[in-house]
C-alpha cells in the first residue's frame, strides 16, 4: 500500500477513535482527521494516474515541462507543495473522475464553522460530519479505488462511519417532517425549506420551535447539532441563494433573468421572480405592468410609480 493511502486511511481511523474517546477536547481532532483523510484519498488517485517518472505530478502544486531523451516534451512535479482541494476539483473534472464533492463541501464547511465560530463540537456536529463522510468514502474507494471500503478502513472505522451514517439519516428525516409542518403561503416555500441551514453552524439538522406560526418572519428554528436557535431573519437570504443557485448561473451564463431578485418592499434578495413576491415579507410587486405601453415591470421598475423606464424618463424630460 502506499504511503499516501496509508496515511489516508490512518487518518479516518485516528478520527474515528478521536470520536469514540467521547472527550469533547478531541471532537475538533476527529473532524479535522476524518476530512484530511478524505482528502489524501483523492491524492491517492491522482498519484495512481500520475504517469511513471512523473515526480507524481498530478499530485503536486507545481508542475513544470521538460523535455525527454527523444525529444518530446513531458510535465513533471516540482516541489513538496500538493494540491489544495479547489486544484483537486479542476484535475477530476478534467481526468472525468467523479467525487461526492458535494458532501465533501459540506464536511469541509463544517469543519470550517467549528474552528472559526464554536468553541467546541457537539456530539451531533461530530455525527454530521460523519455521516457527510461516510457517502464520500463509500463511493470513493468503492468506485475510484476499487477496493472494498469495510477491507480497507478496518471494521471499527466501518461499523462506526456506517452507524453514524444511520443515526444521522434518522435524526435528517425527523427534521425534514418538521420542516414539512410549515405551511407556507407561497408555492416556492417548500422548495426553498429545504435549503434552510444553521446560521451559527451551517448544519441542516434544523427544527422550527412551531411551525404552525401565523407569520414566517417570526419563525425560530433550532438546531440539533449546535444547539443554536436562528431566527428567519438570519437564514431566508442564504437559503433562497442556495435554492436557486443553479437557475442563477444558468441565467448568468446564458443571458437570462435572475430568478430571485431584491425586495423594494423588505430590501431582502428575497422576491422570486416567477410570481414576483417576496418569500420574506410576502409581499408582491406593486406595479406589474406600465400604465402607458403596458410592458411588463420587473423588480427594478417599481421606483418608477407604473411606468417602464422609457416612459418614466420621457415624463421627467417633459416635466
Amino acid at each position: 500500500m502506499d504511503t499516501i493511502l496509508k496515511n489516508a486511511i490512518a487518518s479516518i481511523q485516528i478520527g474515528v477513535e478521536d470520536y469514540l474517546a467521547g472527550d469533547d477536547r478531541r471532537s475538533l481532532s476527529a473532524i479535522r482527521n476524518v476530512t484530511a483523510g478524505i482528502l489524501l484519498l483523492f491524492k491517492e488517485k491522482l498519484r495512481q494516474l500520475s504517469p511513471p517518472g512523473s515526480d507524481e505530478v498530478l499530485i503536486k502544486k507545481d508542475m513544470r515541462p521538460v523535455h525527454l531523451p527523444d525529444g518530446s516534451v513531458a510535465f513533471r512535479g516540482h516541489g513538496k507543495s500538493t494540491v489544495d482541494v479547489q486544484q483537486i476539483k479542476e484535475r477530476f473534472m478534467s481526468l472525468g473522475i467523479t467525487a461526492d464533492f458535494n458532501h465533501l463541501n459540506e464536511v469541509i464547511k463544517l469543519r470550517n464553522n467549528i474552528e472559526h465560530y464554536m468553541t467546541t463540537a457537539t456530539a451531533e456536529t461530530v455525527r454530521a460530519v460523519l455521516a457527510k463522510s461516510f457517502v464520500v468514502i463509500r463511493d470513493f474507494i468503492a468506485i475510484q479505488l476499487e477496493e472494498e471500503p469495510a477491507d480497507l478502513l478496518g471494521g471499527l472505522a466501518w461499523d462506526v462511519l456506517l452507524t453514524q451514517n444511520e443515526v444521522y439519516e434518522r435524526e435528517l428525516a425527523s427534521c425534514h417532517d418538521a420542516m414539512g409542518a410549515i405551511r407556507w403561503k407561497l408555492a416556492p416555500g417548500d422548495r426553498i425549506a429545504a435549503y434552510i441551514r444553521c446560521f451559527y453552524c451551517g448544519s441542516e439538522l434544523v427544527k422550527p420551535l412551531d411551525p404552525n406560526i401565523r407569520y414566517h418572519e417570526e419563525l425560530i428554528f433550532h438546531c440539533a447539532a449546535c444547539a443554536q436557535d436562528s431566527n428567519f431573519d438570519q437564514i431566508i437570504e442564504d437559503a433562497v441563494e442556495d435554492c436557486y443557485a443553479v437557475d442563477s448561473y444558468i441565467a448568468i451564463k446564458d443571458g437570462g433573468d435572475d430568478p430571485v431578485a431584491m425586495c423594494p418592499n423588505c430590501v431582502r434578495h428575497t422576491l422570486i421572480c416567477e410570481n414576483g413576491v417576496c418569500i420574506a415579507c410576502e409581499e408582491g410587486l406593486h406595479h406589474s405592468n406600465c400604465e402607458v405601453c403596458g410592458e411588463a415591470l420587473g423588480p427594478d421598475d417599481q421606483e418608477y410609480g407604473g411606468l417602464c423606464g422609457y416612459h418614466a424618463w420621457q415624463a421627467q424630460r417633459d416635466d
